[in-house]
């Protein structure tokens, strides 16, 4: 138990926490969404994944790179759209893989773990213990039902077990580690070269024929994208709020509600005891034990000791079974119905669950106490507030669609309506900066209504609560540029790739005479090239590019006389790698081979996991519709 405690306090205990940061990206579960009539984009061993299941989490992923590109002073545009959402899909189709075989292989958490886990998050806590009225406000804040939120809980600590147990399956030998230490501490005489690309430039030349071959090969890279720049309105809900008036029954009725709100929050603190049904225990068996259980319970004997011989709820059994105070909506339906039908110091019949049978002692029933109205008027008169802004908001909202709707353009009911018109600048169908960002402006902009019918858009909601209008100010179509406009760039290009490959093949050239027998001040002295040594060099040296010595450590220990060397890739042009001697590292064990003994082991995990995804693939029945296998081409 308490190993498991901590396994909790590390990765297990922050699944939770990430839930609350992010909507729930298990696909599958029935509560979470509907699925009549919506498009398929996959179906995973008869599971379905729907289109708006992913374009939130493409728009989630775009919306990220936006923001990490926008930091680096890149161009938004780069993104490559249709190649994030096959990615996207894959990353969705792996998950829904993994939880169904998290569930096949019978990684279960019990209600009693989940609600424990529930308690400890300081999120849903107050002053340090929970409160079931702030767990019900947060999760409500991002979307969820307090009902169902255990159950898509359960799930994810499930997934997230399997996960951590793939991950701690890998074995690293002392052998391997050996081995490993002594090539980490390997030293090897290297000298390398360069050969210019520079030096071959004016010995190459590039006709109109080649530049016209290539532009013709690469229209794709030479053509600009189509891009459209929009007006549009927008209204807020906050601009109603200095017309929102409260009347002091308003605050009476909302008071009311919050009084009846109180009193339906009630708290129970029980003891229970479970008896699993598994492949060793039959229900009949079980249901016979645990009525032995209650038999004794009801004859007097302490119910905790009882728990703490019987129970086997890992997750409350060290405590007598005790599951503290909690309201509605955090246990097995049969569980939650029989614990608060109970009064207060009864013993429940044996309530059977999808765990086995349980025994439920109520111990005590807390009720808050109801509210003074002076203590909630603030609040009440901001809830007051903001509920008429969005009355109001919303009437407006319709009245500006009607306006937009039957006006030739923006301008009219941008002034009938006091609304200032704004603008956007040029942007691509990967979106642009501000507003342009927002994937259904995007996809409204590029839409046959507004780009070829010349209409204004319908309302927008943005994921701010606002409300857009827009209507294409500009569009430049897709075109491709003059050859006269990007000759001189093609034929830049096509000189240095030219001599690119000269310096290739003297580089080639060079590493065969070395294989041969010529000596390394042999070669330079025909090929007009300068050797850097790098005597008893170890994997940390200092070099011009990391090339050096990926290629260095990858060559051939050399033959008695002879050396090993390769040509690659470096700058514009090409450069030589040669071996001459290798001394080998010692193979001792020291304390930094507990660092390799990780590294290994994580390489190992990641590895076996990528294998054990492509396992799944292969074994189970995945369709991706035909649309979305196309847009990735």
């Amino acid at each position: 138990m308490e190993g498991f405690r901590n396994l909790v306090k590390g990765w297990l205990g922050k699944v939770l926490l990430v839930l609350l940061i992010i909507p729930f990206a298990i696909v599958g579960v029935e509560s979470y969404f509907s699925s009549g009539g919506r498009v398929v984009v996959a179906e995973v061993n008869g599971e379905k994944i729907h289109q708006p299941e992913l374009d939130q989490q493409v728009d989630r992923q775009r919306q990220q790179m936006m923001a990490r590109i926008a930091e680096n002073g890149g161009n938004p545009s780069d993104i490559d759209v249709p190649k994030l959402r096959k990615q996207v899909l894959d990353g969705m189709v792996n998950r829904l893989l993994l939880t169904q075989a998290s569930k096949k292989s019978g990684y279960l958490v019990s209600d009693e773990t989940v609600f424990k886990l529930i308690r400890e998050v300081p999120a849903f806590q107050e002053n340090g213990t929970f409160s079931q009225s702030r767990y019900e406000q947060m999760l409500r804040q991002i979307g969820e039902d307090p009902a169902s939120y255990p159950v898509k809980a359960k799930q994810e600590l499930a997934y997230s077990m399997m996960i951590a147990g793939l991950g701690q399956s890998a074995l690293v030998t002392r052998a391997e580690l050996q081995r490993l230490a002594s090539l980490e501490a390997q030293k090897r005489d290297i000298h390398y070269a360069i050969v210019p690309a520079a030096r071959f430039l004016s010995q190459v030349s590039v006709s109109d024929a080649d530049i016209k071959k290539y532009y013709d090969s690469n229209g794709k890279r030479f053509t600009t994208e189509e891009a459209v720049a929009i007006d549009y309105i927008t209204l807020k809900r906050d601009d109603f709020l200095a017309q929102a008036t409260v009347t002091e029954q308003d605050l009476q009725s909302r008071y009311e509600e919050k009084v009846k709100e109180v009193a339906s929050n009630e708290q129970r603190q029980a003891q229970h005891i479970l008896i699993t049904i598994d492949d060793k225990t039959k229900e009949a068996d079980a249901l016979k034990k645990i009525q032995g259980v209650e038999k004794r319970a009801r004859a007097g004997e302490d119910f905790g000791k009882l728990a703490k011989e019987f129970s086997q709820d890992t997750g409350s059994v060290a405590n007598g079974g005790d599951l503290g105070f909690a309201g509605r909506g955090l246990f097995d339906p049969a569980f939650e119905q029989s614990l608060f039908g109970l009064k207060q110091g009864e013993i429940s019949a044996p309530v059977r669950s999808q765990y086995g049978f349980h025994l439920i002692k109520l111990n005590k029933i807390q009720t808050a106490e109801k509210p003074a109205f002076a203590a909630l008027r603030a609040q009440l008169e901001q809830e007051a507030r903001l509920a008429k802004a969005d009355e109001l908001f919303a009437e407006q909202v319709e009245k500006l669609d009607a306006a937009v709707y039957e006006s030739a353009d923006l301008k009219e009911p941008a002034t009938a309506f006091n609304r200032p018109l704004s603008s956007t600048g040029l942007f691509v169908r990967a979106g642009g900066e501000g507003i342009a960002a927002q994937r259904k402006i995007v996809d409204n902009a590029f839409s046959d209504d507004l780009l070829k019918d010349g209409k204004n858009s319908q309302a927008i909601t943005l994921g701010d609560g606002s409300t857009v209008w827009i209507r294409v100010r500009e569009h430049q179509p897709a075109k491709l540029r003059p050859l006269s406009e990007i000759s001189a760039v093609i034929q830049n290009e096509l000189t240095i790739e030219k001599a690119r490959e000269k310096s290739k093949l003297v580089a080639d050239e060079i590493a065969k005479a070395l294989a041969s027998g010529a000596s390394l001040a042999d070669v330079a002295g025909k090929h007009q090239i300068s050797w850097t040594d790098l005597i008893d060099a170890d994997r940390r040296v200092q070099v011009p590019t990391p090339d050096i010595l990926r290629v260095a450590f990858r060559l051939s220990r050399p033959a008695a006389g002879k050396v090993s060397a390769d040509s690659f890739p470096f700058g514009m042009g090409y450069g030589l790698v040669v071996v001459s001697k290798v001394t080998e590292g010692s193979a001792e064990m020291s304390p930094m081979l507990n660092q390799m003994r990780t590294m290994l082991a994580e390489n190992r995990s990641e590895q076996e996991f990528k294998d054990f995804v492509r396992f799944l693939r292969e074994d189970g029945k995945v369709k991706v519709s035909q649309k979305d296998e196309a847009a990735a081409e």
